[in-house]
């Protein structure tokens, strides 16, 4: 069995980047994307597990890991850089 909180990590970091994707594809064909928007607590649940995570990981998730916390801070830097 894996790491269930690796697991719920990569997923909420998933969910984020996937709402920005489709808030910037509407906001490109200028449609609203308030639906799309997620809020600093979404964004914060997913650092915690993120942080969480990382104290019951291998290496090699630990690295996959870093990379899913680089990937949440590009998605919160194009959110910012929109409004």
């Amino acid at each position: 069995m894996g790491n269930n909180i690796f697991q719920r990590a990569r997923e909420a970091v998933s969910n984020l980047v996937g709402k920005n994707e489709e808030g910037q594809h509407e906001q490109h064909e200028q449609i609203s994307q308030h639906n799309n928007d997620f809020s600093n607590e979404d964004v914060s649940v997913a650092q915690n597990i993120i942080s969480s995570a990382m104290a019951d990981s291998s290496d090699a998730e630990r690295q996959q890991l870093a990379e899913l916390q680089e990937e949440l801070d590009q998605t919160k830097s194009s959110t910012q850089d929109q409004q």
